[in-house]
């Protein structure tokens, strides 16, 4: 079976750390990125069980990266997370949360915390991924 991954877009390094302490004892991959292009890019590739994004990226931010992973059908279905600095104003949940986020958390909680939040949403995406067909080429 394949390594389950996580992608985690933004520049918050802070994002990066917690995310990593979190997956520590797991086996799972982490791949990132700071550039939504780029971003997008290894969410395509590597189609991860969860993305967990800053609100801020380096040539976008988080809101548009969300829209871009929810337009793509088989990015769609991938669970999203924002890792903020601080609590967020009542818009920006609001437009993260209607537009597909299913959590907004703070990156300064405890690593146990945030594992406990990744593993049932990775456990879901696990349980309904299917393989995606092999390209071959013609």
């Amino acid at each position: 079976m394949e390594t389950p991954k996580i992608l985690v877009a933004g520049s918050s390094q802070k994002s990066v750390a917690l995310t990593r302490a979190a997956i520590e004892p797991l086996d799972y991959q982490m791949v990132t990125a700071q550039p939504m292009s780029v971003a997008l890019f290894l969410a395509q590739k590597n189609l991860p069980e969860v993305i967990v994004s800053d609100l801020k990226m380096l040539d976008g931010d988080g809101i548009s990266f969300l829209n871009e992973i929810k337009v793509d059908p088989e990015l769609a279905k991938i669970p999203f997370i924002f890792l903020v600095d601080e609590p967020t104003d009542e818009a920006t949940e609001i437009s993260a949360i209607t537009r597909g986020a299913r959590l907004i958390c703070l990156n300064s909680m405890a690593a146990a915390d945030f594992r406990q939040v990744l593993e049932p949403l990775i456990n879901e995406r696990l349980s309904q991924k299917v393989k995606r067909p092999e390209e071959t080429p013609e």
